[in-house]
């Protein structure tokens, strides 16, 4: 039995030493290539904007146009911050027949965009007519509200209509590095703010290096949309773009831009709305 026991023990230590001697054969890996991008193992991590956020190059090094699919990794690359509120991009219910049934605002997938501007424009489609009180909210990222106004807005028919901070003396100036989230809702019934037609979203607005923002001032319309893209300015990128729409709203290119931008962002149902003079009406503070 002794004998029976030592035998065995010899022979599980040679069966031991071969199999280290096949896995130092087989599967050794150089110290460097654990080093590498290839070889690496981690945990994905998710995008959140920092406070000061650099700036970021997402054109191609090839200089070939960028594709609806690099587009949309360019817009929806940016998340709201891990402790916000969700966003909310299309709202809407059971309404009465004189208020829209939903609203869908113009931001990325992921609700979050950026903007250069102290006082941006925010865009919504809207599916009818409008004749209707509406209320504009910014709050920080704990979302304790920082500027809340409520107007008349007025349009002439169903499409995308804009809502722009500058045409109201009294909104706050973004401050550069900072998240805001914003909300935006139609008062169905001023009586029941649970028939809002709401949606909402969050803005950083950031700054661009001083080459960069040289180059931006000394382009034209054109140029700045390939700047804006390059940066991930969404806010800027969109008004601009609107802008010359309807200063050209024959050109053929500027359209399909337009639709490859929404379409980009999963908004391509709404791509062929049109662009509706909104008429704001500011209520006064009391």
């Amino acid at each position: 039995m002794a004998w029976t026991k030592c035998h065995l023990n010899t022979v599980a230590l040679s069966l031991i030493l071969s199999l280290e001697a096949v896995a130092t054969v087989n599967f050794s890996i150089p110290a460097n290539a654990l080093n590498t991008r290839t070889n690496s193992v981690s945990r994905p991590e998710r995008q959140y904007l920092p406070l000061q956020w650099q700036t970021v190059q997402f054109s191609s090094q090839t200089g070939t146009r960028l594709n609806s699919q690099s587009i949309g990794m360019t817009w929806n690359n940016f998340q709201p911050p891990e402790q916000g509120v969700p966003g909310r991009r299309e709202g809407g219910g059971t309404r009465g027949s004189n208020c829209p049934s939903s609203t869908t605002a113009l931001i990325p997938k992921s609700t979050m965009g950026r903007t250069l501007s102290p006082k941006p424009t925010f865009f919504y489609y809207v599916p009818v007519a409008v004749d209707k009180k509406v209320e504009f909210e910014l709050a920080d990222e704990k979302d304790k509200t920082i500027y809340k106004k409520s107007f008349h807005m007025v349009t002439s028919r169903a499409g995308i209509v804009n809502v722009s901070l500058a045409k109201d003396s009294t909104s706050p100036v973004l401050e550069v590095g900072k998240n805001y989230h914003w909300y935006f809702s139609i008062k169905c019934n001023p009586q029941n703010s649970q028939e809002d037609v709401l949606v909402s979203g969050w803005i950083n607005r950031t700054a661009l290096a001083p080459s960069l923002k040289t180059e931006l001032e000394r382009s034209s319309g054109h140029d700045r949309l390939s700047i804006f893209t390059q940066q991930g300015i969404w806010y800027e990128y969109l008004a601009t773009l609107a802008q010359l729409r309807l200063s050209s709203p024959s050109d053929a290119h500027l359209a399909l831009q337009w639709s490859e931008m929404l379409s980009s962002v999963e908004l391509g149902t709404i791509s062929q709305a049109p662009l509706v003079p909104t008429n704001l009406n500011f209520e006064k503070p009391k």
